[in-house]
């Protein structure tokens, strides 16, 4: 577990730990973010929200909606065939889609909004697109670093309500639910609840 004590898991379930490993990945590449923009890195640094996000993502997928056969790809001893059959699992748009229904709600509609509003620049400033260029070209306004790291801190409290639902203590739970407004001025704004259909 990064940082701290290890995390009491709900149980030890190979669902719950690759959810667990997951998470934690997504941390890390929160944590590489902060790090490469302090260097100054940022354009390293902004594309690792990208890589946080997609980790999340899949640690969401993974404990609601993977098929267990999905699970114990993940769980094989890595060699070259697990390496091969676990490249088959859906990326982030797929992902997305399947935890419809399963997830949360608002953990879908949070991974989908951040989705929609940042991919195009994430996907330029990981592959050297026009974003990465014209920053290089022009530099990095203040407060456009602000917000990645607000939205970084966005999905750093989804992946936190994550692990407190997989450590099963719903004291924990409902402290994580508390963390939006109390730091509302260092997270990204909340979503506006969508249309929800009439059952």
């Amino acid at each position: 577990m990064l940082g701290g004590d290890a995390l009491q898991l709900f149980d030890d379930s190979p669902r719950t730990l690759v959810a667990l490993s997951a998470a934690q990945t997504s941390l890390e590449h929160g944590t590489a973010l902060r790090v490469l923009l302090a260097q100054p890195l940022p354009t390293a640094g902004i594309s690792m929200m990208r890589l946080q996000h997609e980790a999340l993502t899949r640690a969401v997928w993974l404990l609601y909606a993977a098929s267990d056969e999905q699970i114990d790809r993940l769980v094989a001893t890595l060699d070259a065939a697990a390496e091969k059959a676990a490249a088959k699992l859906p990326m982030a748009k797929a992902m997305l889609d399947e935890i419809v229904g399963k997830a949360p709600h608002g953990a879908v509609e949070m991974l989908t909004h951040f989705k929609d509003v940042n991919a195009p620049a994430l996907h330029s400033f990981v592959h050297g697109g026009i974003h990465a260029i014209q920053r290089g070209l022009t530099g990095y306004p203040v407060e456009l670093l602000a917000n990645v790291v607000r939205s970084s801190n966005g999905l750093y409290t989804m992946a936190g309500m994550l692990l407190a639902i997989l450590s099963g203590d719903e004291a924990l739970a409902k402290r994580m639910s508390k963390i939006q407004p109390r730091f509302a001025d260092c997270l990204p704004p909340l979503i506006a609840p969508a249309a929800r259909p009439e059952t």
